[in-house]
């Protein structure tokens, strides 16, 4: 009993609970009757790799190829908790009919015990089942999908993935469901409405304004910088931020800067600190070699997710904490 009450706290944890009385269904899912949400988790715009069908072993590693897709659009990551009694076979059973009769295709559902979710027939229930819920089986970055993964034991894991076509773009639903009783059988969906990003988001602070906040406080944070998804390649829109710190160092040739990389908390503290790290000296790469800045007047610097300025609970907050800061040495 301590161990179950130890794993359902962890996991409330890491997947940032959802208060009381502030649970967040998707309208399109509904919630297995009884069913108690233990977290949410919500991405204005984001990439997901979802299974939509049996996958083999060289997919399982690259998350690419037969049996998965890529999809871009808004991410709803929800997690429930059956209640006692009742079986992942009968909540996959009723989500079944009730996405069949809300207009969705149901084109794959698997369960390990049959060896149906890999092509060859394995069953590994803990491997599918955290492939199923973030698409990483990379241990080191400690996504929620491998911290679950560890705590499924031998239980049976079953999957469904759906899709709704509509004007504004199809809507994809991937369930999981384990069943181990003696852990607590759990069910944990993600739903991904594909659609246009929303644009005319990145706000570029221009160099007297950098200036001024330096002289007054030593320090500023910039936001108009962008990288591509878990890598530290500067995205083309970044530029006119990056041209007005090459503005700033250019009338102030006495100015020398840290360059610090920030991240939110996705993920461990090892890993944003070394994503942090190479983010900052990518913005140092491009000042010096794209716009001629003396690369000794900066010094790249990773703080990972030491130096939060927001809470981490929700997408908002994790959107400031993802940031560049500029610091006088």
């Amino acid at each position: 009993m301590k161990a179950r009450s130890l794993f359902w706290l962890a996991l409330m944890l890491a997947c940032h609970l959802a208060m009381p009385g502030l649970a967040q269904d998707h309208p399109l899912l509904g919630r297995f009757q009884g069913a108690q949400q233990v977290g949410f988790k919500e991405a204005a715009f984001d990439e997901a790799r979802i299974i939509i069908g049996p996958i083999d072993e060289r997919s399982s590693r690259e998350q690419s190829g037969a049996g998965w897709q890529t999809v871009e659009g808004k991410v709803f990551t929800l997690y429930y908790k059956l209640p006692p009694g009742r079986t992942g076979l009968e909540a996959l059973r009723n989500y079944q009919a009730s996405l069949t009769g809300a207009g969705f295709e149901v084109p794959f559902v698997c369960s390990t015990e049959a060896g149906s979710c890999f092509s060859d027939g394995r069953k590994y229930p803990g491997l599918f089942l955290g492939l199923a819920l973030d698409g990483t089986t990379d241990l080191p970055k400690l996504q929620l999908g491998d911290f679950v993964r560890n705590f499924f034991g031998n239980g049976t894991g079953r999957y469904l993935y759906a899709r709704l076509n509509r004007p504004g773009g199809t809507v994809h639903v991937s369930l999981a469901f384990s069943e181990d009783e003696s852990r607590g059988r759990t069910v944990i969906a993600r739903v991904i409405e594909a659609g246009a990003m929303q644009t005319g988001q990145i706000q570029v602070v221009e160099a007297s304004q950098l200036g001024r906040e330096i002289d007054q406080n030593g320090r500023t944070n910039v936001y108009g910088i962008l990288f591509d998804y878990d890598k530290a390649d500067i995205k083309p829109e970044s530029q006119p931020q990056l041209k007005a710190i090459a503005e700033l160092l250019s009338r102030n040739p006495a100015l020398r800067l840290d360059v610090v990389g920030h991240t939110d908390n996705q993920g461990s503290a090892a890993y944003n600190l070394k994503l942090s790290d190479m983010r900052a000296f990518s913005v140092v790469a491009e000042l010096s070699t794209r716009y001629g800045i003396d690369r000794s007047r900066l010094n790249a610097l990773g703080k990972g997710l030491e130096q939060p300025v927001a809470s981490n609970a929700d997408e908002a907050g994790r959107a400031r904490n993802r940031r560049v800061e500029l610091v006088r040495r």
